[in-house]
């Protein structure tokens, strides 16, 4: 399928027929959502404390944080929990798996939902990888390293007939990635990521594959382990949100004024991929707006490609997986 049939199927769904409304009750559920206090991880928390779950809200600013989980209780009259979780610098990474293993004994759902969009060149992360690469992927695989054994805890689950879920908020760019592949070599300051074809934007787009490279991995890992634990990668649509940490260029700006959905559109793949039944069908897959199976580069399917990538991401992350 052509790049511009891939985009006006995602740029131009047709009408969702599933709504946030239509979740089950997650009563006893434990869900996490990184990134929760703005955009479309707001919307996610905000569904999930209105069917009864108990939500985690992480996010690196405290004071950012409060004012989410507030602005929520009042527009749903439950309490999010907020746990401090800075994906830019893996140190805090490990603190914040070690908080959230001192207050609970299982994840229902991980929603992988955090991340950023062209920030200033010189940004790096707290241990000098690319700033976006290392928040959207490298924090978040740690992350989810450390949680594994909350996730694959099938004892301590209300409903063990239920598997936990992990939900990677992925997105279009994965499609536009320069040569369509990984190019390890830019997730690191020097020369190859300075001059990066498409700049910062390229760094944006290898999340996005990375993320469902990730995400298909996963779920065969598991599978093959006979773990509990299955995994989606969603693309949320073109949602208004507050992803941009640095300038928009003028074509985004054109592009959120005429094709971007209110951010509450943005909750709805990664909802129903976290909490109804009928999504587990669709383990490993890739859904598009809204909530509908699609087709993702060619390169997230390929075994070998995932292979490498998670076991670059291991060597990175090894020195801190001791919690």
């Amino acid at each position: 399928m052509s790049l511009f049939i891939q985009w006006v199927q995602q740029a131009f769904p047709p009408a969702p027929t599933w709504h946030p409304a239509d979740m089950p009750d997650l009563s006893g559920k434990v869900v996490l959502v990184t990134g929760g206090n703005a955009g479309i991880g707001r919307e996610i928390v905000k569904e999930l404390l209105r069917k009864n779950a108990r939500v985690y809200l992480a996010a690196r600013s405290p004071v950012k944080a409060r004012e989410a989980i507030e602005l929520l209780k009042a527009e749903t009259g439950k309490t999010a929990e907020f746990l401090q979780l800075d994906l830019s610098d893996l140190d805090a990474v490990r603190v914040a798996a070690q908080e959230l293993k001192r207050r609970e004994s299982h994840i229902d759902v991980l929603y992988l939902n955090a991340g950023l969009m062209l920030p200033p060149i010189g940004e790096l992360t707290a241990q000098s990888y690319d700033l976006t690469f290392g928040t959207n992927v490298i924090g978040h695989f740690l992350f989810l390293q450390l949680l594994y054994p909350l996730l694959d805890s099938v004892s301590h689950r209300p409903d063990s007939s239920d598997p936990a879920r992990v939900v990677w908020v992925s997105g279009f760019a994965n499609y536009l990635v320069p040569g369509g592949k990984l190019s390890y070599s830019t997730f690191t300051d020097g020369p190859a990521r300075r001059n990066v074809k498409r700049g910062m934007f390229a760094m944006y787009a290898q999340s996005k594959l990375a993320q469902i490279t990730l995400s298909a991995y996963l779920a065969k890992r598991a599978a093959e382990a006979g773990e509990d634990v299955v995994s989606f990668a969603v693309d949320p649509g073109n949602i208004q949100s507050e992803i941009f940490r640095g300038d928009k260029a003028w074509y985004l700006r054109l592009w959120e004024r005429f094709i971007m959905y209110p951010t509450a559109y943005g909750a709805i793949t990664p909802l129903y991929a976290g909490t109804v039944s009928e999504a587990l069908e669709h383990n490993g897959k890739y859904l598009r707006p809204w909530a509908r199976r699609g087709d993702p580069n060619p390169a997230a399917l390929d075994c070998r490609e995932q292979e490498k990538l998670w076991a670059w991401l291991e060597a990175q992350v090894k020195a801190y997986l001791t919690v």
